[in-house]
């Protein structure tokens, strides 16, 4: 028998009558919503067994992950199957993200999402290069008419691929309710082999800071000690008043190395639950949260994920169904207690973490946490931070640079180190999340017309490098909207790029190659666009931005001569162009 998720929201708490109504309307809401989904019984998309690279909720980037990332042994073009009968409804080829995506509906208005395909199905391909062709143009998106792709369950729809911002060959396959929030596939059908249970790889505390402003300054690390296979002891934390607490973990299922996110995190304080995160379903408005559901801060200095088990102001997230107290404990001067983690995964494999904490007083309390205090928080440091409030839009400038910091822009208010130095704008360093783009302005109206037409904001990674960020001019005035903290400047490229080709050699016949493979790269600001052709006819070009390479298919058959006369142009984000022709024959295309 699969398992239901909503069978596994449980309270065992008592709560007033009216929240116990209210629970039991969610949960009859949900069984409902599970039963119709499940109507459907959707099945594998792979016609073998199933191994994850990722899973659904884990952590990345910014965003929580809104699937399963299905192994193919680094195979590309394997088959790929409809999970159930529906009708293709949108169909997408792009540059990063998805890469090629198909989308199906599903009775009820339920879909499922195959993404990073090699190639579609011969109808749907023929259908989407012809619209590429007639749009002159790589990247489409469409959405058919109902009745134009009709798929049944086990119908082949495509082939496996690694295009877009996949990091490997592999399926990125999701399942999506009726309002296209994406649902954890292991609830509806898909089965995966699991006996390993979840590991913890750092424990992290909080104590409760009263101006609301910046917890995570505040954490510290706990040493953890494993005393029986999937069971540990935290060391004992000595401490009074109100704290929170942060895990860092990952699972792994059968047949995969892969470090993985976990299903379920719960939580209690002497046997009383405080919470429970269960990674059932998340919206694509809620994604945009997990930057405050982790500690930032520690994953940007240490590069380790850790899910904070308390709820902060301005984190709405659904995952979170039970939270006592938002999730912080009170511990009590002469009180002894025991935090409980128990970490779970679909499979039902779980692991425990006890925190023994012994309750001081509140004065002795506060000197332990203010040992504990950063250094960019002393006192010195503070009388140079510019306050960022989040209830009001706040602007800064200096020198050149104007910065633009709107209502809301981070998760809460926030200090920063803002300064100017060497033309090199300071944007304190990447600590705190953004949740609003900043718009960084740059005057330059000291620079002659030529420089102005070359110039763009960058970010300045730890090794000095420049990344170009997407730039506006207004007049003399550069524009850049970053979601990260850092530095920042204004470079100049005026420097074209760079086109080369191996085979063919000029004037060379070529009549038994299936594909012509043109290697673009720009080192500066980036590519932007590229357009090619033969004999004056525009050709369909794929680019892999990971291999620098845009591919011609052969196959596509648009020339009907032996002469060929290719022409590839290609623009950087600063304006520049180079042109690239070659001469070569080939058997005309029948």
């Amino acid at each position: 028998m699969r398992k239901n998720a909503s069978s596994k929201l449980v309270l065992n708490r008592v709560k007033p009558l009216f929240v116990g109504l209210l629970s039991l309307f969610c949960f009859q809401s949900l069984s409902l919503e599970a039963q119709t989904a499940k109507q459907f019984d959707f099945d594998d998309p792979l016609k073998e067994q199933l191994r994850l690279s990722g899973n659904f909720g884990e952590l990345r980037g910014s965003h929580f992950h809104a699937g399963l990332d299905l192994k193919t042994n680094l195979t590309i073009g394997k088959p790929v199957y409809a999970a159930a009968d529906g009708y293709v409804s949108r169909l997408k080829v792009a540059h990063f993200g998805y890469g090629k995506a198909l989308y199906l509906t599903h009775e009820g208005g339920y879909g499922s999402v195959y993404a990073h395909l090699d190639r579609f199905a011969e109808d749907i391909q023929n259908y989407i290069k012809n619209t590429q062709y007639k749009k002159e143009r790589f990247q489409v998106e469409l959405f058919p008419s109902k009745d134009k792709f009709v798929v049944k369950k086990g119908d082949l729809i495509g082939y496996t691929g690694n295009t877009g911002s996949s990091g490997g060959p592999h399926l990125h396959f999701e399942i999506r309710d009726p309002q296209s929030r994406p649902l954890n596939p292991l609830d509806y059908g898909i089965e995966i082999s699991d006996a390993k249970s979840p590991i913890p790889t750092v424990l992290r505390w909080y104590p409760h800071n009263k101006n609301g402003r910046n917890v995570e300054t505040y954490g510290q690390n706990l040493s953890l000690t494993q005393i029986r296979p999937n069971e540990f002891l935290a060391e004992s934390l000595t401490t009074s008043g109100r704290i929170g607490f942060g895990i860092g973990a990952y699972d792994q299922q059968d047949g995969s190395s892969n470090k993985n996110g976990v299903y379920r995190i719960k939580t209690s304080l002497n046997g009383a639950l405080t919470q429970d995160i269960l990674f059932d379903r998340i919206s694509f408005d809620e994604s945009k949260f997990m930057n405050r559901y982790m500690d930032y801060r520690h994953y940007r200095e240490r590069k380790q994920r850790v899910q904070k088990l308390f709820r902060e102001t301005n984190n709405p997230l659904g995952i979170i169904k039970i939270l006592e107290s938002d999730g912080y404990v009170s511990i009590e001067p002469g009180a002894s207690y025991v935090y409980r983690i128990e970490l779970m995964d679909y499979s039902g494999n779980q692991t425990t973490i006890d925190v023994p904490i012994v309750g001081i007083e509140s004065e002795e309390s506060q000197i332990i946490q203010a040992s504990a205090k950063p250094q960019d928080q002393s006192g010195d440091d503070l009388e140079r931070l510019t306050e960022i409030p989040n209830s009001s839009a706040t602007s800064w400038s200096e020198s050149r640079y104007s910065v633009f910091f709107s209502k809301g822009c981070f998760y809460e208010s926030t200090a920063l180190d803002l300064s100017v130095d060497s033309e090199i704008l300071r944007l304190d360093r990447d600590r705190f999340a953004v949740y609003k783009p900043i718009k960084i302005s740059y005057r330059a109206d000291h620079l002659s017309p030529e420089d102005l037409a070359k110039a763009y904001i960058a970010r300045i990674d730890p090794y000095g490098k420049p990344i170009y960020q997407n730039t506006s001019r207004s007049g003399t005035t550069l524009e850049a909207s970053v979601s990260a903290l850092g530095n920042y400047g204004v470079f100049f490229d005026d420097v074209p790029p760079t086109i080369s080709l191996r085979q063919p050699a000029e004037g060379q016949w070529y009549s038994k190659a299936k594909k012509l493979k043109v290697t673009i790269k720009d080192k500066e600001s980036g590519i932007a666009d590229y357009r090619a052709t033969i004999n004056g006819r525009f050709i369909l070009m794929e680019y892999d931005y990971k291999t620098n390479r845009l591919t011609y298919d052969f196959s596509d058959a648009i020339i009907d001569e032996a002469a060929h006369n290719l022409k590839v142009v290609v623009l950087d984000n600063a304006g520049n162009s180079t042109t690239f022709e070659r001469l070569f024959y080939r058997k005309a295309d029948d």
